[in-house]
């Protein structure tokens, strides 16, 4: 937690703005059914935090091949970042879902 300065009053909170919108929420749904209709599965988990907001988002083919973990993050400043699960690195940032989506890799969407 940091300190207070000394000229701001003790009665302000901090505004959170971490939570995703319903219209980020269905823009994630609207990704699921973009890979049913690429006959991939896909499924989604949202953990919530103090201060973050996540999306697990997962999708792979019916075959024997690997499935792609990735995790989309809504910080506290209301912005955007996106994960790989594998490897833990940052792939993008962004003030908006959609500039974070755009840069989602191709074995999200295909077979590799």
């Amino acid at each position: 937690m940091t300190t207070p300065e000394p000229n701001v009053p003790d009665n302000l909170i901090e505004l959170d703005l971490s939570a995703f919108s319903k219209e980020d929420v269905e823009k994630i749904k609207a990704l699921g059914e973009k890979q049913r209709l690429l006959y991939r599965w896909f499924r989604h988990e949202r953990t919530t935090q103090p201060g973050l907001d996540q999306f697990f988002i997962y999708s792979g083919a019916r075959g024997r091949t690997p499935y792609s973990a990735y995790r989309v993050e809504r910080h506290m400043d209301a912005r955007y970042a996106i994960f790989s699960q594998r490897s833990g690195e940052m792939i993008a940032e962004g003030r908006t879902l959609d500039s974070v989506l755009d840069h989602l890799p191709d074995d999200f969407f295909y077979s590799i």
